[in-house]
C-alpha cells in the first residue's frame, strides 16, 4: 500500500498489487481519513482497521470475498460507505454487521447489483435510511 497526503489529510489508497488487508494493517491509525479498497484485495484481515477514529470514507471494491472480525471496529468517525462488492454488502448489512462498517454510517453508495433480494437488509428495514438510484448505485441516507 502507498499513503498520499492530500490537503494535510491521510488518505490511503491500496495499491492494485495487493490482494489482502492484513489482521490490524492499519489499527490505531488515528491519522487516516480515507480509504479506497481496489477490486484486486480479496481478504479484510480482522482488526484491520480498528481504531481508526477519523476515517470518515472507504470505498470497499468488488474482490472483497472476505471481511475478518472487528474490521471496522471502533471508527467513530466513519460516516460515508462505498461497496461494490456482494459479499460486503451482505456482510455490511447483517446483523452482525461486519465489524460495524455502518454503525454511524450518514450516506452508503452500493453498486444496485450487489443488493439482489434485500428483504433481510439492515440498510432496507430500517427508518433511519432514505433509498434513491442515481446511476449504477443505490445510495441510501441517514434522516
Amino acid at each position: 500500500y502507498f499513503i498520499k497526503n492530500l490537503d494535510g489529510s491521510s488518505e490511503i489508497e491500496i495499491d492494485s498489487s495487493c490482494t489482502q488487508i492484513y489482521q490490524r494493517a492499519f489499527y490505531d491509525r488515528a491519522d487516516i481519513t480515507s480509504v479506497t479498497i481496489p477490486n484486486s484485495v480479496t481478504s479484510i484481515g480482522s482488526w484491520a482497521f480498528q481504531n481508526c477514529t477519523s476515517l470518515t470514507s472507504i470505498t470497499i471494491g468488488d474482490g472483497v470475498t472476505s471481511i475478518g472480525y472487528g474490521a471496522f471496529y471502533n471508527c467513530s468517525s466513519l460516516t460515508s460507505v462505498t461497496i461494490e462488492s456482494n459479499y460486503a454488502y451482505k456482510s455490511a448489512t447483517s446483523t452482525s454487521a461486519c465489524g460495524r462498517l455502518l454503525q454511524n454510517a450518514t450516506e452508503v453508495r452500493v453498486l444496485t447489483s450487489c443488493i439482489g433480494d434485500s428483504t433481510n437488509s439492515y440498510l432496507e428495514n430500517t427508518a433511519n435510511f432514505t433509498k434513491r438510484v442515481e446511476g449504477e448505485y443505490t445510495i441510501y441516507t441517514a434522516v
